[in-house]
């Protein structure tokens, strides 16, 4: 099931209410075939597409056959590339579109094939074409319900819609055709379900981004992330904790976690095939458990620190344009009374002499981060001792990192504090004249992958002048 949100991060600038979303994306390995679709609208990232090299020949599969639930071969137009057959009603005319898309189908398969451990969508195997289909709402004969994404149709074969305008928008198709080759997962752990929901999305959002690095709807999502931060890694559609808001912040939370997957594979440098080969491995484990076991606790933790601590820095590892485009997104969509990026507020002061807790609610989940933010206008040496609660409030053992951001105008500055232990440590830093904010990163990262327990913990921060 998938809730109705709002977003301006479609198509057009203008504001749109998606309502429905359908077979988006791949069912769980063991889902049964739907036919009735009413395909999710996921956000595209640039304008139209430009031709990518040359056509790609379709030795491979010169035998494969034509099928479709919706129409013939003589009610509408169809033109076959590769394993991809693209369908449009003839009151239409997409002749000059085709070969644009196939190019960049093709190029998006053999990366996915070739370079990140995924598998072709079933439809070959079977001996026919991967349906694509070019619609235009009210005014051809397929479904009025049809939107933007992947499906599966009454023989079990998955399809995919794109609205007109949406199939010449290269972010558009580089998200929903990395959903084509999602589909044949063989990973239970990974499935469209639960605490693995999100990855779905996100590897989608990812693979975009990874491809169109400047273009400025790339991170239309980011604003979720630094506007509730202490919310599951793992938080998606349908796996809230009770009382959680339903509104875009919350709903839309997975597609803004590629800037996590972003910062892994182009500034921490882990290899792009640990991010999808998981999908491919028969492996029951969920998709964040499989990365902390591939690249190794302790490192993953602290690329999440990292990350974290990089958001709190506006960022800063997007670029500007970026970044105003996702403040905008909130200042349109989002409730301001569900916005949460800070657990504590001072300038120029420490914590009280019996230290700061956060409430219970905004305490970080798993794999979530808190932030406290100092204003400061003097020169001055902020001292820090941190100090966990030894279990979550479900009784996972706990486990903590914490940085330190100095932000001047000229960047920011980045310090950790020294753990000593996996809920205890300290650091101090100096805070010089033109730097205007101080931020203390906590980082929750246990070794516990799913659910909605809370980390408790209490800061001491004092505050000497220089």
């Amino acid at each position: 099931m998938c809730r109705p949100f709002f977003s301006i991060a479609v198509q057009t600038a203008a504001l749109l209410l998606v309502s429905g979303c359908g077979d988006d994306t791949p069912p769980s390995p063991d889902a049964q075939a739907d036919s009735s679709v009413e395909a999710g609208v996921d956000a595209g990232a640039d304008g139209s597409m430009d031709a990518m090299g040359p056509d790609i020949p379709d030795a491979e599969w010169r035998d494969l056959s034509l099928r479709t639930q919706w129409g013939s071969e003589e009610s509408l137009e169809v033109v076959t590339q590769g394993i991809f057959a693209i369908w449009w009603d003839p009151r239409f005319d997409h002749a000059e579109d085709a070969p644009v898309m196939f190019a960049q189908l093709e190029s998006i398969r053999r990366e996915c094939l070739d370079e990140l451990g995924m598998a072709d969508p079933p439809n070959p195997a079977a001996g026919y074409y991967y349906n694509v289909y070019i619609h235009h709402g009210e005014d051809d004969d397929f479904p009025n319900g049809w939107a933007n994404g992947q499906g599966t149709d009454e023989f079990g074969m998955p399809f995919l819609t794109l609205p007109n305008g949406a199939h010449i928008d290269r972010g558009n198709i580089y998200h929903e055709g990395f959903h084509i080759f999602q589909y044949e997962a063989t990973s239970p752990g990974f499935a469209y379900r639960g605490d693995s929901q999100w990855y779905i999305e996100s590897t989608a959002q990812w693979f975009m981004a990874k491809h169109l690095p400047l273009a400025e709807d790339a991170y239309v999502e980011a604003g979720a992330i630094s506007g509730n931060p202490q919310l599951a890694l793992w938080h998606s559609f349908s796996n809230e904790a009770p009382g959680d808001p339903t509104d875009w912040l919350f709903q839309v939370r997975q597609y803004g976690m590629h800037t996590y997957l972003v910062y892994l594979s182009e500034s921490a440098g882990i290899d792009p095939a640990i991010i999808t080969r998981g999908f491919y491995e028969g492996v029951s484990v969920s998709p964040q458990r499989y990365q902390y076991d591939a690249v190794g606790g302790d490192r993953l933790r602290g690329f999440f620190a990292d990350w974290a601590a990089h958001n709190t820095a506006d960022f800063d590892y997007l670029t500007r344009d970026q970044v105003a485009r996702a403040r905008r997104e909130v200042e349109v969509v989002a409730d301001a009374a569900n916005l949460h990026p800070f657990v504590a507020e001072w300038r120029d002061a420490g914590s009280s002499a019996d230290g700061f807790r956060p409430e219970a609610s905004l305490s970080p989940r798993g794999w979530s981060y808190n932030v406290v933010r100092i204003q400061t206008t003097q020169p001055a040496t902020y001292s820090v001792t941190f100090e966990g609660d030894a279990t979550g409030s479900e009784g996972a053992a706990s486990y903590f990192e914490s940085r330190l951001v100095a932000i001047s105008p000229g960047g920011a500055r980045y310090l950790a504090l020294s753990m000593a232990d996996s809920v205890s440590g300290a650091g101090s830093i100096s805070v010089v004249a033109g730097e205007t904010d101080l931020y203390v990163v906590v980082a929750a990262v246990p070794e516990h992958f799913s659910g909605n327990q809370t980390y408790g913990y209490s800061l001491q921060v004092s505050r000497v002048e220089s």
